[in-house]
């Protein structure tokens, strides 16, 4: 499913990407359970994390409610914190789809909340939590939660591509450089080209179009255990 992000954070949220994918690796299909109340969200015996919810989807009325309007369930105000953040974060820069207390699925899901949330609330990752008839999205945020070992370049190349092929990125240059920040890797500019060096030597270069659209990605990258 191609995801419509609003016009934010977009050099950024390419980073909430690279941890979805981190996340995956670690769970594989384990069964999860989620304390709502307490606010923990644990996968048997391995992970047992501090979550903040975020919103609920209906399949029935087609439709996104975030947590913090979700008054009937009577959340615990410690588990709105994010929520709320990102009901302000959207007040502060007129964003409608974080301030709106219900949405419908073909304006804005869980999946693109979640990236948003990922990355403006500073999270490890988000997790979707399905049930009958729909599914409750949540945002760990737990400083036990497994650091990535993997080389930052070889993050950049795996999920960069796969990342502006399922989100409607207007910018691929701008996201790309967004995306080197995160990594507080250097790079510089020539022309159409993004490049990073080591050691003087170019171990990665990213061509783009006149609409600054990716046409070519190059990287080196050495072999280097998972985990």
């Amino acid at each position: 499913m191609r995801a419509n992000l609003p016009n934010l954070r977009l050099c950024t949220v390419i980073a909430s990407c690279d941890k979805q994918m981190q996340l995956a690796d670690l769970l594989e299909s384990e069964p999860w359970h989620l304390n709502v109340y307490a606010g923990f969200l644990s996968f048997d015996n391995r992970y047992r994390w501090h979550v903040q919810l975020l919103g609920t989807e209906s399949l029935a009325s087609g439709s996104w409610l975030w947590a913090w309007a979700n008054t009937e369930s009577k959340i615990p105000g410690h588990l709105l914190v994010a929520s709320l953040a990102l009901k302000a974060y959207g007040e502060q820069h007129g964003i409608p789809e974080l301030t709106t207390p219900q949405l419908p699925l073909d304006q804005i899901n869980g999946n693109t909340i979640g990236l948003l949330a990922s990355s403006i609330c500073e999270a490890n990752a988000f997790y979707r939590c399905p049930y009958e008839g729909g599914a409750l999205y949540v945002l760990i945020m737990d400083e036990s939660f497994p650091k990535c070992t993997e080389p930052p370049l070889h993050q950049l190349a795996t999920v960069f591509p796969q990342a502006i092929a399922s989100l409607e990125i207007p910018d691929h240059r701008l996201a790309l450089i967004g995306y080197l920040d995160h990594y507080e890797l250097g790079y510089e500019q020539d022309g159409e080209k993004v490049v990073v060096r080591e050691n003087g030597e170019p171990v990665l270069t990213a061509t783009f179009d006149e609409q600054n659209r990716l046409t070519n990605l190059e990287a080196t990258i050495k072999p280097h255990p998972r985990y």
